[in-house]
């Protein structure tokens, strides 16, 4: 890896599981463009359950190492 390190099976997953929901995020904002006012506030709540979920799994990780 470019940082050194090096991965597990699960790290390896996770880090392809992640750069999947960028891609699904990426897609979904530029989707929302073309929707309506009450669709966009749909597609915002999807993106920013996948943010959260990925945000809380960062966090639960960095603390196990610690």
């Amino acid at each position: 890896m470019a940082w050194g390190g090096s991965l597990n099976k699960d790290g390896s997953d996770y880090v392809r599981n992640l750069r999947e929901a960028d891609n699904v995020i990426k897609f979904l904002e530029g989707f929302k463009r073309q929707l309506e006012a009450e669709e966009k506030q749909i597609v915002s709540d999807t993106i920013n359950i996948i943010v959260n979920l990925y945000t809380k799994e960062s966090k639960n990780d960095s603390e196990t190492l610690k």
